[in-house]
């Protein structure tokens, strides 16, 4: 497997929102994502008593979520705390599954090492964070990784991962990717070469209640005007981020004890509209997602929307705002969100010269 500039990495948590939404993206532009899914940290709960349990509920469907996808980087960082077993438990789990992984582990991890390594029919993908690049000595440490192990270059997919920049400007995520990009070494070795960032909001507080607002896809514009067009790396790497989810993710978030406003992500081709309702407990999910739907299809917003025939995430949008019972959910905008997100993502990179 190899891939290039025109290739989309989105990073999704293994979760029913995200699994349902790759089910729902168009066949043809599948060939063209390699999703890299990050099973989710284990929190004992009673429908959840224990790591299998846990795993039972992250593999369900995942393989048919993944029909049609040449391949997918899996990674369980996230159960790093349960050991080894939990990482090799989830790779055998792919495996029997017939799920065409490709396992993540990392140059400064141990408990999914051993596991990884195990499990790379198809190679490997080594994920490198933020953390080791700032620590310095990467050029060293990565090389001294891979003999140690006995590691082919050719065999293996790197990722770069700047982490969360919702904090920087463009260009000094431009800066910074550059950078961490002339520290890795032999940059025209590797079987892909991927770089990382999510500059989604952490939270939706950024906007006020019934209102909305726009935060700026920072590492987007940082990989399509600087990284892809401004001839600053000797590789062009291959554009990844995290959709419509900041990295920390939503764990150990519970809607039972915990407010929670009904809100629309919707990415546009520089920003994402962020559309913000009120919280749930005052008007139930169920009576505001149409309404903003509404706004969005056929309110103030509507010149934003782009339109039914774009995805089944914008199709379902319309549908919402024209009152279909069943898209008045968390979870389920979610799905439409993710959706809408990739499709405009892989469509705007298979629109770019060259690709």
């Amino acid at each position: 497997m190899t891939f290039g500039p025109g290739h989309y990495v989105p990073v999704l948590k293994v979760k029913r929102g995200e699994k349902n939404a790759l089910q729902l993206l168009g066949v043809n532009l599948r060939p063209h994502i390699t999703p890299l899914l990050e099973i989710v940290e284990w929190q004992r709960s009673e429908k959840k008593p224990t790591l299998s349990s846990h795993l039972d509920t992250a593999f369900k469907n995942l393989a048919k979520s993944l029909h049609r996808y040449p391949r997918c980087f899996l990674d369980s960082r996230e159960l790093a705390p349960h050991g080894d077993t939990a990482a090799e438990e989830v790779f055998c789990r792919a495996a029997r599954d017939g799920i065409p992984f490709i396992p993540v582990t990392g140059i400064s991890r141990g408990a999914d090492v051993s596991a990884a390594l195990s499990n790379r029919e198809r190679g490997l993908a080594i994920r490198l964070t933020r953390s080791e690049f700032e620590a310095g000595e990467l050029s060293s440490r990565l090389p001294d990784f891979m003999a140690h192990h006995g590691i082919g270059f050719e065999d293996t997919d790197l990722i770069v991962d700047l982490g969360p920049v919702e904090d920087m400007v463009t260009e000094g995520v431009a800066r910074f990717a550059t950078q961490f990009l002339a520290d890795i070494p032999h940059a025209d070795s590797w079987r892909t070469l991927t770089v990382s960032a999510s500059a989604f909001p952490l939270s939706m507080g950024i906007v006020e209640r019934n209102s909305h607002g726009y935060a700026v896809r920072t590492e987007w514009l940082a990989w399509r005007n600087h990284l892809r067009d401004g001839g600053r790396v000797r590789r062009i790497p291959t554009f990844s981020d995290c959709a419509i989810q900041h990295p920390s993710g939503v764990e150990g978030f519970d809607p039972r004890f915990m407010p929670v406003s009904a809100a629309v992500r919707y990415a546009l081709s520089d920003d994402w509209l962020l559309i913000k309702g009120e919280s749930t407990r005052k008007r139930p999910a169920t009576v505001q997602f149409p309404q903003l739907a509404k706004q969005l299809v056929y309110g103030h917003l509507r010149e934003r929307f782009h339109g039914p025939t774009h995805c089944q995430g914008c199709a379902s949008i319309k549908a919402a705002a024209n009152g279909r019972r069943g898209l008045g959910s968390p979870e389920v905008w979610r799905r439409l969100g993710t959706v809408h997100h990739i499709t405009e993502v892989t469509q705007a990179l298979r629109s770019l010269p060259g690709s």
